[in-house]
Order: C-alpha cells, then structure tokens, then sequence
C-alpha cells in the first residue's frame, strides 16, 4: 500500500473515507495498554484481528476488489503511528493510494464533523464506511457503485442495508427503517430510539404512498454520496452525525418543500443549460416574475436585455432558479439491501458482534470464503507453529504462525493468534485470543475473548470473559482472580 500524509489525492470517479474510531463500544478490548513505566499504548480499533487478519484488511479489500484505490482513513491522533505503521508495512494491497487524517482524541466530534473537517481532501462522489463492516463474498462494492450509477434518478445517497439474523439480548437493537421498494427509495430512518411511538408526515405519504416499514434490516454505515453533500454540510453545521442526523434530513428532504427550496440547488446544482430549458419550457408551470426576482438576477451579475415579462434573453442564462424550480428538484435517497440468503454481514462495532464476527470468519465452509482471495490466502500459507501430536485442534480452529501448543491440549470452535503459547492439559471452547497470549497447564476456557499479551495461570476457569490487553488472570477456585491492577473482564 502507498501511503500518503499529504492532503490532495488524485481525482477519481469515487473517493472512499474509512472511518476508524476510537472503539468505545469494543472495551475492554481497545483499553489502553500500561507498558512499563507507566507508559500507555493505545489499541486501535481498526487493528483487532479477525480471523487472525486486522479488522482494517477487510473493508480495504472490499475497496480494493471494487478498484476504489483512493482512500482517506480517518482515526484518532494517537493511532496515527500504529495505523502508519500497519499500512506501511502492508505488502496486500499495493494498488491503493491511502491519505491517512488525524481528529484530536480530545475532540468530541461526531461522524457529519469529520467529513466536515476533511472536505478539502474530497474531490469526487465520495463512500463512507466503517473499519468495522465484513462483507460476505457475494456481496460486492461494485454491485453498489453500479447500483448508485445506473440509477435514473441520480440519488444524493445511496445506503447499504442487510438483513438482520434473530433479535438477541446482546445484539443490535431493531431498526425501524421505511422503503418504498419498487423505486428503491429510502424514505424514513429514524433520528432517534422512538420507543413505539412513529412520527410521520402527511407530505411523506404523499411523496411515497407504498411505503413500507420494517424491522428486518440494519445499517451497515455504508453509503455512496455526492460530493455536494459536503456542500450542505457547509451550510449546516448543526448536523453532527451522518447516521443520527444527516441521513434522517436528507430522508425528510425528499417530501419537504421548504427544505428543497433552500438546499436543493446546493444538493443538486442545475447547469445553466438545464435552468434555461426550466424556465422556457412548456411543460414546467412558469413563475410569474417580481421585481424581487428580476432584482436578484440583476445583483447576481445578470445584465443582459430583459425580454418581455422580466425574463433574460435566451443569450445570457441565467444563473439562478425561481423559487418554484427550486422546489421541484427532486432529492432522493436510494437503498440497496443484502439479504442473509447470499452471505451474513455483519459489523464487528461491540464485543458480542466482534465475537460473532471471528466465529464466521473461522467457521469451516463459511469464514474462509467470507474473505478475499488475498486474504484467504494468509490461511493456506505454509506454517510456522509447533504443535504437539497429542494435541487435538479441531478443523472449524484457526492458529496463526509460531504458535506452540502442548501435549493433551483441547482446542474447538476457536481462533488462536500468533506467537501464543499454550500449555498442556487445557481446554479452549468458542473462544478468540489474540497475539502473544500465554495460556498455561490446565486452563480452562470457554467463550472467552482475550486480548493481546493476555497469561492465563495455571489451572484458572474463564467463561464468557473478555480482557485487556496485558491483563493476568489467576486461578482462585471456579473464580477469576486478577494480578494486575487494571484487569477488566466481564
């Protein structure tokens, strides 16, 4: 991969922004390391292996595979020399060309500011995606670009949706989401949790009489925008999340008509071409003109001969609309969905999606072929571990290079790291370590989540536990104890 710390990239058909935040709902994984002498090393985010590859390698091959190789990472400032250093080192995807931006830790800026802030840098239509979001194979980024291209309409926004498994205690909440689905119009996301309470407009019903509501699908945070949308953002600096608030208003925007006279030739700007036949045509109903309009054409620079009735003469266009133009632009909102039928995709953003998410990765017949050829390729790599004899690891387990693993060992349904070292007698079911953990004789654990440079003492019993990074988990009956002050398992 190229990297890039300049602020300019090439101009491209598309432009992606990966957005690689903080992790605050993945703790206690992305806690802080304390290293010795008090020294604190962050944990990106981003960089959490799945499937034994960090997180980051999967939405850059999606881009990759789609030929999107102009990408902006955005992340916190104090990642910025791990994520370099991931990217730099990185030999996989060597086609992409990748700005790496900043946001102060300190800053509480939502997903809307940072486009906001990094608008100089977006040159193009522009998709915006989390680190976080897997795809399944059969579902691909160029069926969406071509999606967003072919459509007649030319949608502002185009929005990936895909179908949700089983309502679960620990998973994404329901998302009530509204699609008149033979236009394949997004028409209604909630600005917020509304309980069972629905707020509709008359003027929505109006625009999209089918609409549909459902629970069935989520957000997968993907969208493909015009790049005037940063122009809106401009001009609405009270729009603060792209999810949570812009998305909801460029939603409403398509059945207000106060909104689209105001933002909609910022939306969706007409050539001067296309206002003249506006105004001359036979079909558009003709706004009477005032001397309020003729004065603003004039201020604007307009000073060719007035024909009849206060219009410009065909020679010199004019460069503004009349308000009623303005209100019949059409703003739409488009919607892909991927069923589960074709694949699971899910996002690794909390600590029980993370898990899910190495759980499919590993599967046997369905997490190899979730990857990319170049990734999957990392699994069928020659190896460089050490593993007893006696061991038994069974065949839906994936151990990562120099690994040791010793005698009477029991591993199932689980991912190991690299550089781990486990020792005899123990017993690992459904659980995820990461890199150089020590799990010593006659451990036993079971739906565990382990970060790295994890020891786990002899003979200690963990169920359904995660923990920092760094953290010693000592044996203390059918309890877990902790050596080490900033331990953290739930």
């Amino acid at each position: 991969m190229n990297i890039s710390n300049s602020n300019s990239l090439s101009l491209a058909e598309f432009q992606a922004v990966i957005l690689a935040g903080p992790g605050t709902n993945l703790s206690p994984l992305t806690r802080h390391y304390v290293r010795g002498h008090g020294l604190e090393e962050p944990v990106p985010k981003a960089l959490l292996p799945v499937g034994n590859k960090e997180m980051l390698n999967y939405p850059l091959a999606w881009l990759d595979a789609a030929g999107v190789s102009d990408i902006l990472i955005v992340c916190p400032a104090s990642h910025r020399s791990l994520m370099s250093h991931f990217v730099y080192s990185s030999a996989e995807f060597p086609a992409l060309r990748i700005t790496l931006q900043t946001i102060d830790d300190e800053d509480s800026m939502g997903t809307a500011d940072v486009l906001r802030e990094i608008s100089s840098s977006i040159q193009a239509d522009f998709i915006v995606l989390p680190c976080d979001f897997i795809p399944p194979p059969n579902l691909t980024l160029s069926s969406l670009l071509d999606a967003h291209r072919m459509d007649a309409d030319g949608p502002i926004l185009t929005s990936l949706l895909y179908e949700r498994g089983e309502i679960s205690k620990d998973g994404p909440p329901p998302l009530l989401v509204g699609l008149e689905e033979k236009s394949r119009t997004l028409v209604h996301i909630p600005v917020e949790e509304s309980g069972d309470d629905v707020n509709l407009r008359m003027s929505m019903l109006w625009k999209a009489p089918s609409v549909l509501f459902t629970t069935r699908y989520l957000e997968s945070h993907v969208y493909v925008f015009r790049r005037t949308v940063l122009d809106l953002l401009a001009e609405r600096t009270d729009l603060s999340s792209i999810k949570e608030e812009l998305i909801p208003w460029l939603c409403r925007t398509q059945y207000r008509v106060a909104a689209r006279r105001k933002y909609g030739s910022i939306l969706k700007p007409i050539g001067n071409t296309q206002a003249l036949a506006l105004e001359h045509s036979t079909v558009q109903p003709a706004a009477k003109p005032t001397r309020h309009y003729a004065k603003k054409k004039l201020d604007a620079g307009d000073a060719g001969a007035d024909s009849p009735g206060g219009l410009q003469s065909p020679k010199s266009p004019p460069t503004a609309m009349n308000e009623e133009n303005k209100a019949n632009i059409d703003i739409r909102c488009a919607f892909v969905v991927h069923k589960m039928e074709s694949g699971t995709a899910i996002r690794a953003n909390t600590v029980k999606t993370y898990f899910d998410a190495n759980r499919l990765v590993r599967h046997k017949g369905g997490g190899l072929s979730l990857l990319s050829a170049k990734i999957a390729s990392f699994f069928y790599a020659p190896r460089d571990y050490w593993i007893d004899p006696k061991a038994q690891i069974s065949s839906d387990s994936l151990v990562g290079p120099s690994t040791k693993i010793a005698e009477r060992t029991s591993i199932k349904k689980s991912v190991i790291g690299s550089h781990c070292v486990i020792g005899r007698n123990v017993r690992i079911s459904g659980c995820v370590l990461m890199d150089h953990v020590v799990v010593k004789d006659g451990a036993k654990l079971d739906g565990c989540i382990l970060s790295r440079h994890t020891v786990v003492e002899e003979k200690c019993s963990a169920k359904e536990s995660e923990t920092a990074t760094g953290v010693t988990l000592a044996a203390g009956g059918n309890e877990v104890a902790f050596t080490s002050g900033r331990a953290l398992v739930y």
